[in-house]
């Protein structure tokens, strides 16, 4: 009702014109008014401060389903060295049930030996690392920039939890190239690409920049624990991506994606965030289909399923045509946390929105703020719940802001 007021009272003001503005005797601050409609958004940028965190303690019951999950629940005295320099590799370390072939800086390792923890350093501008086996692993990366023009470089084609695991104080970097050379029935679907879960772990950086496909992408789960700063930048697909779903437990995640349609965070199944900070900034516009008349927007965060904010800081933001800061497809479960999503884009093809729920929304705590320069800031198909107690909750033409 208020919205509908508020557009009522702007309406009056633009048919009514100078005649009105310029009436001495009404009382009324029609500057106020307008100014809601001339509102600016909070600021989302990048943050790569460092976040305060709780200590990281490991699940130690082996019933626990996020148990294996844990890098620190596994043995790893199976040890293997890779060094890479320019066009070359030095492998160091011999372990029963690994082999490992060479074509200059390109491993390809086959490991079948149980957990296996590879020590990846140096820096190569022609060379990738592609992972065959059954069993899981650790790539600690320490000190390495691996650069592959011609696709992922780092691929694994296992099904097994991969653990990345950032060694203390290091700075890592990861690029794919524009053109990949695929393998028959082999994914390859980003510069750091999983057919197995990903769960990454320590207190290093790792930059991964995107420009042939992905950023980062599992055909499983993501799991981002304390500790971990990640810098994503994408300008052909989607910056973080899990078919199976993502966890955030902590971490500073910063994700920046330009691609048509791209999304900066993107989950197929359950999305649930305990803690840490992401951001994402998207400045793609929507991949038009015009065969089929259809257009798939660009988004900051993009769930198909249920979405779980628990604690954590989260920033979205969509500049292009038609961009939302959220799209879930599904129910979004909001219990603490700050929460801010913006839109600033056009509407030629699609609607730019803050916030769009296609299932119910239901909000008992934290800070949630959603803005829309051109549409709906919020806009919830099922059953939006705002449990009491919170202290603001507002309902502007561009802006919702609740808050507890």
């Amino acid at each position: 009702m208020r919205k509908r007021i508020h557009f009522i009272l702007l309406m009056a003001v633009m048919a009514m014109g100078p005649a009105l503005v310029s009436c001495q005797s009404d009382d009324t601050d029609m500057d106020d008014i307008i100014a809601l409609y001339q509102m600016e958004p909070v600021a989302v940028e990048l943050d790569f401060s460092q976040l305060t965190e709780a200590p990281d303690v490991p699940v130690t019951d082996e019933n626990d389903s996020a148990y294996n999950d844990y890098v620190e629940n596994s043995p790893w005295n199976k040890v293997i060295n890779i060094a890479f320099d320019g066009g070359n590799a030095t492998v160091t370390g011999s372990v029963p049930g690994v082999a490992i072939q060479r074509n200059g800086a390109h491993l390809t390792i086959m490991n079948m030996s149980g957990p296996v923890k590879f020590v990846i350093s140096g820096k190569t501008d022609n060379g990738s690392l592609k992972f065959y086996g059954d069993k899981r692993f650790q790539v600690l990366l320490n000190g390495a920039e691996i650069t592959n023009p011609n696709g992922a470089a780092i691929n694994n084609q296992g099904g097994k939890t991969f653990y990345v695991v950032l060694a203390d104080g290091t700075v890592n970097r990861l690029q794919d190239g524009e053109n990949y050379t695929m393998v028959d029935e082999e994914d390859q679907k980003a510069a750091l690409f999983s057919e197995g879960q990903i769960v990454f772990s320590g207190h290093g950086e790792l930059s991964v920049i995107a420009v042939g496909r992905g950023g980062i992408r599992s055909d499983d789960y993501i799991r981002i624990r304390p500790g971990v700063r990640i810098y994503v930048n994408s300008s052909a697909l989607d910056g973080l991506r899990a078919n199976d779903g993502i966890i955030v437990d902590g971490g500073v995640v910063n994700i920046v994606t330009t691609g048509v349609g791209a999304k900066g965070v993107r989950s197929g199944g359950e999305m649930k965030v305990n803690g840490g900070r992401l951001i994402a900034v998207n400045d793609g516009d929507p991949r038009v289909e015009t065969d089929e008349n259809d257009t798939t927007s660009c988004a900051g965060l993009y769930c198909d399923t249920l979405l779980t904010i628990n604690a954590g800081i989260l920033k979205f933001k969509a500049t292009g045509d038609g961009g939302k800061g959220l799209n879930a497809k599904h129910n979004v479960i909001f219990t603490g946390g700050s929460f801010q999503a913006v839109a600033t884009g056009t509407r030629k093809n699609k609607k730019p929105k803050g916030v769009k729920i296609d299932g119910n929304f239901a909000i008992s705590g934290g800070y949630f703020y959603a803005y829309s320069r051109r549409s709906d800031p919020l806009e919830v198909n099922g059953t939006l719940s705002v449990a009491q107690g919170y202290k603001t909750y507002d309902q502007l033409p561009k802006v919702v802001i609740i808050q507890y």
